[in-house]
């Protein structure tokens, strides 16, 4: 039976983007995170959070757009500030804890077919 593989103890990096919103005069919203040079904009804030988030899906298959962001948070790592835009290392159990809490906050939100019960 192989092995499982060794987990590293070096550091995770970890990346927080907080998202902002910016209404429009015709009622709008533009939607954008801090640091990017891209925007989305939604009939409401909801919409432009899904368009944000389909955004970032489709930028985050880009090697290119993926490689800048890689850039921005090494700069970050090294000193650089954006408000909104956060780069720090983690250690791997820290890791492992934040995508236990991540997939138990998933898990408790209500699924689209089971409505807000």
């Amino acid at each position: 039976m192989p092995q499982a593989p060794e987990q590293s103890p070096d550091p995770v990096v970890h990346v927080t983007q907080q998202p902002r919103f910016v209404s429009q005069s015709d009622g709008r919203v533009r939607a954008y995170y801090p640091g990017e040079d891209w925007f989305v904009v939604g009939a409401d804030r909801a919409d432009a959070v899904d368009k944000l988030a389909d955004e970032v899906d489709l930028r985050m298959q880009n090697p290119d757009y993926v490689a800048d962001h890689f850039a921005m948070t090494q700069r970050h790592l090294a000193g650089e500030r954006t408000p909104g835009f956060e780069a720090s290392e983690i250690s791997r159990g820290e890791y492992e804890h934040r995508i236990i809490v991540a997939a138990d906050r998933l898990h408790d939100l209500p699924r689209p077919d089971q409505g807000d019960e």
